[in-house]
């Protein structure tokens, strides 16, 4: 079983979560090791999860990278990629040492300006890049511009889609897309309906 687009599953919480996307064949799966997120997951829970999965590309989280988070995700997390937004006293060298994937949020003000003149020399310092245009409502007309800047860089797209948008996002032959992890209700008890119906939909036949 797999599917035909690699996925990052974001803002992993819950065991629940993390074992039906690992069975469908999520490549990904990032945990928020941000303690002032509301999707915060401490050292202990991370482990938790992850002992549970095999063939998953773990994900740490943060907002800012500094050597002092740096320092504490490789030795309590120790995942396959860390994901940040911006970073803070870190050195070229330790960018290296690293699997990265840089978050880029773009607002829904004049959304195309901003794709079109981002500062393009941060996708030589990243595995990835996760671009964040969850506000692009009208991105299926622009499916030019998507595949340009796919063809170019290492993009994780983070779209508005829905079930009836996969037949186009796989036309498109993305590099990978994004999709947040809910949270349980109870222990063991949680709405996966639009979850599953995404990743169902892309599945292998």
């Amino acid at each position: 079983m797999g599917l035909t687009i690699p996925v990052i599953l974001n803002s992993v919480n819950n065991l629940s979560d993390a074992r039906y996307a690992a069975g469908m064949g999520v490549e990904f799966m990032s945990f928020e090791a941000d303690e002032k997120s509301d999707r915060y997951v401490d050292p202990n829970l991370f482990k938790a999860i992850t002992s549970w999965l095999s063939g998953i590309q773990t994900v740490a989280s943060i907002s800012v990278l500094n050597p002092q988070t740096l320092s504490s995700i490789q030795e309590y997390y120790q995942p396959d990629y860390i994901l940040f937004e911006s970073i803070d006293g870190i050195t070229q060298t330790q960018l290296n040492e690293i699997k990265c994937i840089q978050k880029i949020s773009l607002s829904s003000t004049n959304i195309l300006h901003q794709l079109t003149s981002l500062n393009y020399k941060i996708f030589d310092e990243s595995s990835y890049i996760l671009l964040d245009v969850s506000e692009w409502m009208d991105w299926k007309d622009h499916s030019d511009l998507i595949i340009t800047l796919n063809e170019q860089y290492p993009i994780l797209w983070e779209l508005p889609i829905e079930q009836e948008d996969i037949s186009f996002i796989q036309s498109l032959e993305l590099k990978g897309i994004a999709i947040k992890g809910g949270d349980e209700q109870r222990p063991g008890w949680k709405d996966m309906d639009a979850l599953i119906d995404i990743l169902e939909a892309l599945e292998e036949n």
